[in-house]
């Protein structure tokens, strides 16, 4: 939403002004994705807070620990108005299947935690356990939803994660 007045809603130098948290007011990529590392961060076990974080295009959030290629992911589909939360599997096509093959059998445990969550073999020889959030926009209300359920993935599988990768060091 933009002000008819001033530099149509921007703030000073051309650039959006911070959005009160408390409005639900629409977030520039940027903000939403900083505020969605931050939150899910400080929801984590203090335990797990240590995770690394990349970030891809502008709709885009990657946080790992030790292995890059299995990374949780927040990604914004905006032609679906949608947001991906889950755990993708980006390394070769072998460990991938074996990191499936791994997980399809533990799901009905994981839905306990992730009831939405979905696992599939994608793109490239990848596979993603996730779930989708309406997203049609990105906002404070999504980045609430959003740092709830990346978080609750996280402290879920990262334990299954760590069993799965401790019979597959790194080459």
């Amino acid at each position: 939403m933009r002000s008819t007045g001033g530099n149509n809603g921007d703030g000073p130098h051309g650039r959006r002004s911070s959005v009160n948290p408390s409005s639900g007011g629409l977030l520039t990529p940027s903000e939403f994705f900083t505020g969605l590392r931050k939150g899910v961060k400080a929801t984590l076990p203090k335990e797990m807070r240590g995770c690394e974080t990349g970030r891809g295009h502008s709709r885009l959030l990657k946080l790992h620990y030790d292995r890059r290629e299995f990374h949780y992911e927040a990604w914004h589909h905006t032609g679906a108005g949608r947001l991906e939360v889950g755990l993708h599997f980006e390394g070769t096509p072998e460990l991938n299947q074996e990191a499936f093959d791994y997980f399809r059998p533990r799901m009905v445990e994981i839905k306990a935690s992730v009831p939405r969550a979905e696992l599939e073999p994608w793109d490239r020889g990848w596979s993603r356990l996730y779930e989708t959030l309406p997203a049609p926009q990105l906002d404070e209300h999504v980045m609430q939803s959003a740092i709830e359920r990346l978080a609750a993935y996280m402290i879920t599988l990262q334990p299954l994660v760590t069993a799965f990768l401790l019979k597959h060091p790194k080459p």
